[in-house]
């Protein structure tokens, strides 16, 4: 079948969650069927990393796409984002040059199926004329209620606005689609109610081999560690309230205790927080050494949606996990059989102090992550599955 895959920037490199995700899919459907992947950059980085995408991944064809991102454009997108009908995060995908490109490559190609990479593109699928599917990463109107109730004052206001329109946004766009991707049955259930979409779960998953690759030398043995995007308000808040609360009570219960925000873009608020016993990174080559001599990944995360790649590559990695239950939503894991739950900073002391004291805790934890994660969440599997699924897919009308 001939695929028009749609997204908002070259999954390359898979420097972030969201990426990782849409380069592993679109590789499955790739050596599956007859893939054109339209994508926009903003820039000479985004055009190299489409050029590198292109020969990782057999595309019958690449279409770049350049998006105005300068202040100009930023501020016309939030004005827009909050008098319009969409949110704010859609609005800056919103672009005439986009639209020409899909119509293109429709007349063109001729595709069976419109593959829409984040709620971001599904416009783009809906003015195709061709069934097109939406690939959530998140429920984004669920993360951004959850934002709302966490502020106070007018910034309240301003995210259960963004969440309003999201809502809307998102009711429309599955209610038009033929099939949208949910990450877990949480965000599939959660989907539904809010319209009558077709919907299926493709779960997030793991390189089994890479993170399972033991000759990996360790960064820095004992540290704790939370790993991704650091500019992703969701990290940023975990990294943030992990330094200011949780630090404090580790270091009573610990005797101690290093931590290490290992991840891309730290925001301004994530680098302050570096010190003698807190590390951040920025951007790194490979998280595998910080996550090979880790005492545990802490997943503080109080606001998300979706599901954490980071743990399911901790589980490949054989490392512990301290996570908040919304943490590790959407994973098919279990308290005290492959994961510690935390949701207070004295719940995450006491979880890393009981790993840090009991050996067979952690290699009863890291045993079962690891036989967790491969049976359910391989990346070969879960890309196989999509494109058979793809395959059955109703065509152009």
């Amino acid at each position: 079948m001939e695929i028009l895959f749609l997204a908002p920037r070259p999954p390359w490199p898979t420097d972030t969650g969201a990426k990782i995700r849409t380069f592993h899919l679109l590789e499955a459907l790739a050596r599956a069927h007859e893939v054109t992947c339209a994508t926009f950059i903003d820039g000479p980085e985004d055009a190299a990393a489409a050029e590198a995408l292109r020969a990782k991944v057999p595309l019958r064809h690449l279409e770049l796409v350049t998006r105005p991102h300068g202040l100009l454009a930023r501020g016309l997108d939030a004005a827009r984002g909050v008098l319009g009908p969409l949110p704010y995060s859609m609005r800056k995908y919103e672009r005439g040059a986009m639209t020409s490109a899909v119509q293109r490559v429709v007349a063109a190609r001729r595709p069976g199926l419109v593959h829409c990479d984040h709620l971001h593109m599904a416009p783009y699928g809906a003015k195709s004329g061709v069934p097109f599917t939406i690939d959530e990463h998140n429920v984004e109107s669920l993360i951004w209620r959850r934002y709302a109730r966490s502020k106070r004052g007018l910034e309240r206001l301003a995210f259960a606005e963004q969440a309003f329109l999201w809502t809307r946004a998102e009711g429309r766009a599955a209610a038009q689609a033929w099939l949208c991707l949910m990450t877990s049955e949480a965000d599939r259930r959660q989907l539904l109610r809010l319209a009558p979409a077709r919907a299926v779960v493709v779960p997030n998953g793991v390189n089994l081999e890479y993170f399972g690759d033991l000759t990996v030398a360790p960064a820095e043995s004992g540290a704790i560690v939370l790993t991704g995007s650091m500019d992703w308000q969701p990290n940023e808040d975990a990294a943030v309230w992990f330094v200011e609360a949780i630090m404090p009570e580790a270091r009573r219960a610990l005797g101690g205790a290093r931590f290490a925000a290992v991840g891309r873009n730290p925001s301004a608020k994530v680098q302050k927080l570096a010190g003698p016993d807190v590390v951040v990174t920025g951007t790194v080559p490979d998280v595998r050494p910080y996550l090979r001599g880790a005492l545990a990944l802490v997943v503080p995360i109080r606001v998300g949606g979706g599901t954490r790649l980071k743990i399911l590559e901790a589980f490949a990695a054989r490392v512990p996990v301290v996570s908040t239950r919304v943490g590790a939503e959407g994973i098919a894991c279990q308290d005290g059989r492959d994961i510690l739950y935390a949701e207070t900073p004295a719940e995450f002391a006491a979880a890393l102090a009981r790993l840090k004291a009991d050996a067979a805790l952690r290699e009863r934890l890291t045993t079962a992550g690891r036989a967790l994660v491969e049976a359910r969440y391989g990346w070969q599997a879960i890309g196989g599955e999509l494109a058979r699924i793809y395959a059955a897919a109703p065509g152009r009308p």
